[in-house]
């Protein structure tokens, strides 16, 4: 049988209620095929109106559900009520041909099967256990009897004989939904690690770029920017004899050149060994003192809130301090957004095994929408000009690559941003791990 057509963006529910509704069709023509044949070739007597309204149900249900599925997207649920329903008209046709002694009562085993393979643990447990009350009730409801299932009750000349198979059933359904679901659940939980793994490949991807063009870049303004720079101070020079005045602009343009100079230098070697820096070990006082030379101007909006300054933990400095440096800017432009006066706190937490830092602000926050996309390369918030979007990127690849995760949510008092950066405090053995 050729697998059905699907969309490369179909989801599971979906692609598994496409493939029951093609089993249901299938037992549509099985069960009126064995119908003829008990009926035309065997000279069985059955009720066949009432066996025939129960097949035209299953089919009018599944070119019902078969239309409902073009126009939908399905959860779980839909594919739990359709098995419920096929395990009811299965009960009904037994109770039309023979009660617990029909032989076909070994497909309430199917309906568990598949239950295993399409729904979670506890919607199986549900459904092998309706099904077992499904069986068991054929015992007790009246059904029209057939001769040659009849003969079976005198198996022994007991009727125990029928009751062990409803028992025998009900621990083959436990079986079947046990072993059946742990395996599907198995290659669900090796789907989404095969989903992470192509999500983190194309991430590395995208970081590989970016370094590439940092690199590229270095290279290709190193020159005219070197070119600047001589003539700023050529002209610092000359101005110095015939216009004092003036002297001040053109140093400034020689500064901010070099200045200029100073990041793509650090963009060439943040592309070149920024990933590949050794770690080392740091206290936590050393890290703050660096985060606070490198936000300049800007520290005086930072106040720092940590009792484990002396502790130490095993990190590459840089990179820490870089990561951090971007977030507590980014807190930084939030304050500035909703004019916030108040410090950004950056706590720090030393435990056993692992470290965190949490950036506190108090600007606009994030809605659910914008923390669903966050991270992603060149996502922004900030007005065109003002940001890349490649801070929280940037950030989460360097926590991920050690073992450790950054985390955004709603401060508690809901005004505000927590960004949380969690480490191993020893990424050597720990974040290998």
């Amino acid at each position: 049988m050729a697998a059905p057509k699907t969309s490369p963006l179909a989801t599971a529910p979906k692609i598994g209620l496409g493939w029951l509704v093609r089993l249901r069709w299938m037992a549509v023509f099985g069960q009126l095929a064995i119908t003829a044949l008990a009926v035309v070739a065997l000279q069985v007597s059955l009720p066949l109106l009432t066996v025939l309204a129960l097949i035209a149900l299953t089919a009018a249900s599944n070119l019902v559900v078969a239309r409902w599925l073009e126009r939908h997207e399905p959860s779980s649920r839909a594919s739990m009520a359709v098995l419920v329903l096929d395990i009811a008209t299965l009960t009904g046709l037994l109770l039309a041909a023979g009660g617990p002694s029909n032989p076909f009562s070994v497909f309430y085993l199917v309906h568990v099967a598949l239950a295993a393979l399409l729904l979670d643990s506890w919607r199986t447990w549900l459904l092998a256990a309706l099904s077992s009350l499904a069986f068991g009730s054929l015992f007790l409801l009246p059904s029209h009897a057939i001769d040659a299932h009849a003969r079976h009750m005198q198996h022994m000349a007991s009727p125990l004989h029928l009751q062990g198979m409803w028992f025998a059933y009900t621990l083959a359904a436990g079986f079947v939904a046990h072993f059946v679901s742990r395996v599907a659940n198995a290659l669900r939980a090796r789907e989404r690690e095969l989903l992470e793994l192509q999500a983190s490949v194309a991430r590395t991807e995208r970081l590989a770029s970016l370094s590439t063009l940092a690199a590229g870049a270095a290279h290709e303004l190193g020159t005219p920017l070197a070119t600047i720079a001589l003539v700023a101070k050529e002209l610092e020079y000359r101005l110095e004899r015939s216009d004092a005045s003036s002297v001040s602009d053109a140093r400034l343009i020689r500064q901010e050149v070099e200045r200029c100079r100073d990041i793509l230098l650090q963009m060439a070697g943040r592309a070149g060994e920024g990933t590949g820096e050794m770690p080392g070990t740091v206290a936590v006082r050393h890290v703050e003192q660096r985060l606070s030379e490198a936000l300049g101007a800007m520290r005086a909006q930072v106040r720092f809130d940590s009792r484990d300054t002396e502790r130490e933990l095993l990190v590459p400095e840089r990179l820490l301090v870089q990561v951090l440096t971007s977030l507590v800017k980014n807190a930084a432009d939030a304050h500035a957004e909703v004019g916030c006066t108040e410090p950004i706190r950056v706590v720090s937490r030393i435990e056993e095994r692992r470290a965190a830092f949490e950036i506190l602000d108090r600007g606009v926050g994030i809605s659910e929408q914008v923390r669903a996309r966050i991270g992603e390369p060149f996502f922004t918030t900030k007005p065109p000009g003002q940001g890349l979007g490649l801070g929280v990127f940037l950030a989460r690849e360097f926590a991920e690559k050690l073992g450790g995760e950054l985390e955004l949510c709603a401060r508690p008092d809901g005004v505000g941003t927590v960004v949380r950066l969690t480490l191993p405090r020893d990424v050597v053995h720990e974040g290998s791990a």
